[in-house]
């Protein structure tokens, strides 16, 4: 080997490890941060680069051309798909790029997640992930098809037909690629109204029934303009299915009955999310999200229920944040007879006003229901935001009321019957 081209090599690879070297310490200066993360995957996208164009000119030096050796052929699928090096060069750039797209944007979406009401969730993050991880795959489709240079497409392949229409591969993608798309943005545009309606201060229920209402009306809109893409008509699509649907709606009344119930809802807003519900059925919960078909309710166990929407609409719900989020409830307390009546009244009111979350205006106020069977019957009133909390403040409530009757000496009686003796009794 003649000695200048040794010493080419040489400085090829003195010039590689500087590179590497200098890279590396670019690195370690931005160590935290955005910035660390997008150096990070840059330097390893230049590392291949540059590998790649050295090896090209070390084999240059023995009037070997890189480009003239991957254009060999070096095996082929069936008999038309010929697999070139070029093409496995190709393969491996394209997936190494799509695994550091995918470990770029997990690592810049993690930093931002735990920074309060601001992060991103990380649904969102995963399908913008998945997003890109898509438009990258196909990408590399058809760059496959393009550097095979044969008369085989995959996106050719006919699936299936509907009305004479061929619907191939590439069409289903296209599809594919159209929905998907439509979902990310939603998500997206979820987030960032979200983050909207938070600094504003715009009513969350309501902020959440309009962006429903705009989720919904886009699917449909995307749905049809991709009928209408494919040469399908729909008019033509609808009207052969109604028989189906009639013959549908006979049979599942109740399912078509939720969602019916479900753009009612939305529509009237009489229920919204972050709304606190009472169902007939005694379940107690707060609106978390409102379905075109089912809701998800949570309670105070923090245990999630999905209640089918034609329960909101067909059937008695009370809303206890419909009109003001401040609501108000009562406590009842009997006393024995002979107690001092007005001493119970003072009692109760100062205990409601001892409680942090119980408002002091409008004041807590005591009726005095009834004389009964074994005690007097008082009812204490009072006002609270939280109504979905409201049974700890009730206990609390009962627990102060419980202590300032054993103070002042005032007894809760239990029930007393008397009992008659027959005579002749032995």
């Amino acid at each position: 080997m003649h000695p200048t081209t040794i010493l080419y090599i040489l400085m090829i690879i003195l010039l590689n490890a500087g590179m590497y070297w200098g890279l590396k310490a670019i690195r370690k200066k931005y160590a935290v941060g955005f910035k660390s993360h997008v150096i990070c995957e840059v330097t390893r996208i230049l590392v291949s680069l540059i590998s790649l164009a050295s090896i090209g000119a070390i084999l240059a030096l023995f009037d070997i051309k890189l480009l003239q050796l991957l254009n060999v052929n070096m095996f082929t699928i069936g008999d038309s798909v010929p697999i070139s090096g070029f093409l496995l060069v190709f393969l491996f750039f394209t997936i190494s790029f799509l695994i550091i797209i995918n470990r770029f944007l997990t690592k810049i979406f993690h930093e931002t997640r735990g920074r309060g009401m601001h992060s991103v969730p990380k649904r969102v993050t995963k399908v913008v992930r998945r997003w890109v991880s898509l438009i990258v795959f196909l990408i590399l489709v058809q760059g496959v098809i393009s550097l095979t240079h044969n008369t085989f497409n995959f996106f050719d392949i006919v699936v299936f037909h509907i009305q004479k229409v061929e619907i191939t591969i590439g069409i289903i993608l296209r599809m594919l690629l159209v929905i998907y798309t439509v979902h990310t943005t939603i998500l997206v545009a979820e987030f960032f109204y979200d983050q909207r309606i938070y600094k504003t201060g715009i009513d969350v229920g309501k902020g959440h029934t309009v962006f429903q209402i705009v989720k919904y009306f886009a699917w449909v809109i995307t749905i049809v303009v991709i009928i209408g893409n494919l040469g399908i008509s729909v008019t033509v699509l609808l009207a052969g299915s109604a028989a189906l649907f009639v013959g549908l709606g006979f049979g599942v009344q109740s399912l078509f009955n939720d969602f019916v119930s479900g753009l009612i809802i939305l529509f009237e807003g009489t229920i919204r999310v972050k709304d606190v519900v009472e169902l007939e059925n005694g379940i107690v919960g707060k609106v978390q999200e409102i379905g075109l078909r089912t809701s998800k309710v949570l309670t105070r166990d923090n245990i999630i229920t999905i209640i089918p929407n034609n329960n909101f609409v067909g059937k008695n719900v009370i809303n206890w944040t419909y009109n003001d989020h401040k609501t108000r409830f009562k406590v009842d307390v009997g006393v024995a007879y002979g107690s001092d009546v007005r001493l119970v009244e003072k009692i109760l009111i100062e205990c409601a006003l001892l409680q942090n979350k119980i408002h002091k205006m409008p004041k807590p106020f005591v009726y005095f229901n009834d004389f009964g069977d074994s005690s007097l019957s008082f009812s204490l009133f009072f006002w609270i935001d939280d109504s979905f909390w409201v049974e700890k403040v009730r206990s609390d409530l009962r627990f102060a009321i419980n202590d300032h009757f054993k103070t002042h000496k005032i007894e809760i009686p239990f029930p007393q019957r008397d009992l008659h003796i027959r005579s002749g009794f032995k």
